[in-house]
């Protein structure tokens, strides 16, 4: 329950603080005195939009802070504790602040937490009734989630939403194939007489370097007969040669150990070294003596290079050739396993379908049970409100699919395919007759406005039981009803108090005679300015306000006997 309330500087607001009882509240006064606004600072209170315009003239910052007692809302509990908010008190202390620079700032205990958290305690706190939530009423669109919430089928619709998107995502994946199928198709031959030119031509890894390299030493041989001879001849044949005079170093080098040990050490580089000359001269002649001029070879090379920087010149590079061969490869695989991958995507949707059906049959069998349920309940209700001839029923209907695409998202129930919502395949619509006789309806057909108060009223009845949500706010819930009729509602929200507390705006005095706690709300000017200000009736003064709005401004003697009589 919201035990107390303050709303600083929030529009015309300057300062009041009111502490509601866990019943029935009732603010009452004339039209324009600023009750919505008292609602409306609630409902900032809790998560809705902020925005500057409701800071008062001349202020900095609005402020709108509530003390509320969470005994027995686990699931607030359950939020705070995940967003480490929650201290393990039964009363929790929620601040928000809207700040002139277009900013505002939400506050738990005074830590502070992000609207979309407030947003998430709110839903659980408070369930809000305002002033054109009439028409929303009579919209077909809004009957399914009031049905649901009877249905109790939260947890499988959030497993049906999550299979939904599933399907949706295979079936978008579905239509994408197929879009490509002609396209592909289409540049199968393309691709398989690239492939093959390429094929035919059969470049290598490291080809081209190798091929460059034998070009370049066949152009060369003369040189590298000539410069491999040099070499030979320093290595081995000179007076001087390389290898002779190694091999005299190592035997001085072997007479200076024999004085000193420390030459000992580079023996071993001495002979390395010679044996490394004689590695180098063999090789070196083999080289020399295996290679000749090859006329046709140089042709032949030159040819084969010829065609391979055509393909580096058509691919960018030589390293591109392969990445090309590699592309077509992989496409002409898709290509030619394209039915079996349709195959694939189909057999999965159809899977998936499945349990879809699977689930909506719960979520529908729910439904089903949920509209008998609701349509006895709400004949009750309206009898007690003054309706005692109603007729009302659900009709859910779904949209029959005959023969369904692989693209398109439906169930099957029954050996019957329907189309499938996000939700479901159920559309609901509410169907009411308030008088003997006549054939039920759609609820959009009801004119009174005092018929569509009371059906309100009780669908707000059940919907908070079914619900659990701890407080109830009424925005002017009894428009156009009077007399006995306002006296039935008035009863029946005093009842839906015991279970709920309930903040109620009222113009009615049938109705604020059953508050357990009752507020005036009017407008003064203090200092040339005006505000709103709100005080919690006494006794007294609670029997004056009733008989106000009973006789309007001047209360006579008779709207007070009036008002003692309504209070009894």
């Amino acid at each position: 329950m919201l035990r107390s309330l303050t709303i600083k500087n929030f529009a015309l607001i300057k300062e009041i603080s009111l502490d509601f009882d866990r019943g029935l509240n009732i603010l009452t006064g004339e039209t324009g005195a600023g009750k919505s606004v008292i609602v409306d600072a609630i409902m900032v209170l809790l998560g809705e939009r902020a925005s500057t315009d409701y800071i008062r003239q001349g202020e900095k910052k609005a402020i709108i802070e509530g003390i509320f007692e969470i005994e027995k809302t686990n699931i607030v509990k359950n939020i705070l504790l995940e967003n480490h908010h929650y201290d393990g008190e039964d009363e929790i202390i929620i601040r928000r602040e809207i700040l002139d620079k277009g900013s505002s700032r939400c506050f738990v205990n005074d830590s502070p937490i992000s609207l979309a958290v407030l947003k998430q305690i709110g839903d659980f706190l408070v369930d809000f009734h305002g002033q054109h939530d009439h028409q929303l009423l009579i919209r077909p669109e809004h009957h399914l989630d009031l049905l649901d919430i009877i249905a109790d089928v939260e947890v499988t619709k959030k497993d049906y939403y999550n299979k939904y998107t599933e399907i949706k995502e295979l079936i978008n994946n579905y239509k994408e194939f197929l879009g490509k199928e002609i396209r592909i198709k289409e540049r199968r031959e393309q691709f398989e007489f690239e492939l093959k030119n390429l094929k035919s031509i059969d470049p290598q890894q490291n080809e081209y370097d190798t091929l460059e390299n034998e070009l370049r030493v066949l152009q060369n041989i003369e040189m590298i007969h000539n410069l491999t001879n040099e070499l030979i001849s320093i290595l081995y044949n000179d007076e001087s040669n390389i290898r002779a005079s190694l091999h005299n170093s190592k035997k001085i080098l072997e007479q200076l150990s024999k004085i000193d040990n420390a030459f000992s050490a580079y023996l071993g580089e001495f002979k390395s070294a010679i044996i490394t000359i004689d590695e180098v001269g063999k090789y070196i002649q083999d080289y020399s003596s295996n290679i000749e001029y090859d006329e046709k070879r140089i042709e032949d090379i030159r040819l084969r290079l010829l065609k391979l920087n055509g393909l580096k010149k058509k691919y960018g590079s030589y390293e591109g050739v392969f990445e090309r061969i590699e592309y077509l490869e992989k496409e002409l695989s898709v290509i030619n396993n394209f039915d079996d991958e349709i195959k694939s995507l189909e057999k999965k949707i159809k899977a998936k379908q499945e349990e879809l059906s699977n689930l909506a049959k719960i979520i529908t069998n729910q439904r089903i049970e949920a509209c008998n349920k609701f349509s006895k309940m709400i004949k009750v209700l309206l009898a007690d409100l003054g309706i005692p001839n109603v007729e009302f029923y659900v009709a859910l209907n779904r949209e029959i699919l005959e023969v369904p695409s692989n693209s398109e998202l439906y169930v099957t129930i029954e050996n019957q395919n329907y189309k499938a919502y996000a939700n479901g395949c159920d559309k609901a619509e509410f169907f009411i007759s308030t008088n003997k006789g006549e054939v039920p309806k759609p609820l959009s057909f009801v004119a009174s406005g005092g018929e569509i108060s009371r059906v309100m009223l009780a669908i707000k009845t059940i919907v908070a039981e079914a619900d659990n949500l701890p407080i109830l706010i009424f925005d002017e819930i009894d428009t156009g009803i009077s007399g006995r009729i306002a006296q039935k509602v008035g009863i029946a929200m005093k009842q839906l108090a015991a279970k709920h507390q309930i903040i109620a705006i009222t113009h009615l005095p049938q109705i604020a005679a059953k508050g357990d706690r009752n507020f005036n709300v009017k407008k003064i000017e203090l200092e040339n300015k005006t505000i709103i200000s709100c005080e919690c009736l006494n006794d007294v003064d609670k029997v004056k306000e009733i008989a106000k709005l009973i006789s309007g401004e001047v209360v006579t003697e008779k709207a007070l006997e009036s008002a003692k009589e309504l209070l009894k």
